[in-house]
């Protein structure tokens, strides 16, 4: 199975880095400059570089694209890679709007072709190993859930952070992992969505609290910000403890406290990226024809996301 990268900066990088599968090859990477593309490819050994985008979805050997560009372009190139026959494993967060995946989504089932979301979270080892923890003792009934994710970032910064254009603000850079770590546990979808949002001067979302409640009466909030740092630090109570992750969005461990003060660590032994995970876990559905379960969670997720945007009056220039 041949890859290939749409896009080539910062995290095209990381991914490629962590390339390591004895059944795909990274093959191709494509930006819309022939230069960078060009030392990109020879940075990290890739046999074949393009100049654009256009150019390299023509080669018939590429059977799987990694799409590595700004959220805003997201929906244009998925089309695009799904009309040129290539499977599609597109950077979070896949798209800005439930509509627009619900339209990939139908167009990757009418061309026979995989599609899913880069969101580690679905991937690393920890979480499965977790789930069978929890299923395993008597833990009672799931009450609350906590997932901050603060991450302090410049307002001059040159990034996409604070630019309407290229879909910024922190709800859709962070915070799809928030509200993806919440939903891993909580027994159904939320029916229940509270929200405060404050928008920065150039009208994306910079700090927030969501608040999520469902028939079962768990509740879980989520804190964002790009303003200020926040403790990366996931918890998940029940009715005799609490498990806390910390570095909940690539974590290998986790720690549950019962009501005596007593602790217990589960852990995985892992230390490979989260992107080798990924890498490899998307490489084996494509070859083996397998299930693809991570698409229903991330419309659950994209599902939110819409109505807490619209509670904020968070429009894009392109929505």
């Amino acid at each position: 199975m041949k890859w290939a990268i749409l896009g080539a900066g910062n995290i095209a990088n990381d991914f490629a880095r962590s390339f390591k599968t004895d059944k795909a090859e990274l093959y191709a990477v494509a930006s819309r400059s022939k230069e960078k593309a060009a030392a990109f490819a020879d940075q990290y050994k890739i046999p074949v570089s393009y100049g654009s985008y256009e150019e390299m979805l023509a080669d018939a050997t590429i059977d799987a694209v990694y799409i590595a560009t700004p959220h805003s372009h997201h929906y244009k190139q998925i089309k695009q890679c799904l009309n040129a026959g290539k499977h599609v494993f597109s950077e979070k967060v896949m798209v800005t709007s439930r509509a627009q995946l619900d339209e990939v989504i139908q167009l990757a089932a009418d061309k026979n072709l995989y599609l899913a979301e880069a969101m580690t979270i679905f991937h690393v080892p920890l979480y499965p190993k977790l789930k069978q923890w929890i299923a395993e003792h008597d833990l009672g009934k799931l009450k609350y859930i906590h997932a901050p994710y603060g991450a302090f970032k410049p307002e001059d910064s040159p990034m996409y952070f604070y630019k309407p254009e290229l879909a910024g603000g922190a709800l859709f850079d962070i915070g799809t992992y928030a509200l993806t770590f919440a939903l891993e546990f909580m027994t159904s979808q939320p029916d229940e969505i509270l929200t405060f949002g404050n928008l920065h001067e150039t009208g994306v979302d910079e700090t927030s609290v969501i608040l999520l409640k469902n028939k079962e009466k768990e509740l879980a909030t989520i804190t964002l910000s790009f303003g200020t740092d926040l403790p990366h630090v996931g918890v998940v109570a029940f009715q005799k403890g609490y498990l806390e992750i910390p570095g909940y969005t690539r974590a290998n461990q986790a720690t549950f406290t019962d009501l005596q003060g007593n602790k217990t660590v589960i852990e995985t032994t892992d230390t490979a990226h989260a992107f080798t995970h990924e890498i490899n876990n998307f490489t084996n559905m494509v070859l083996e024809k397998g299930a693809n379960p991570t698409l229903a969670k991330t419309k659950n997720v994209m599902t939110i996301m819409d109505t807490v945007r619209a509670e904020w009056g968070l429009v894009y220039p392109f929505d």
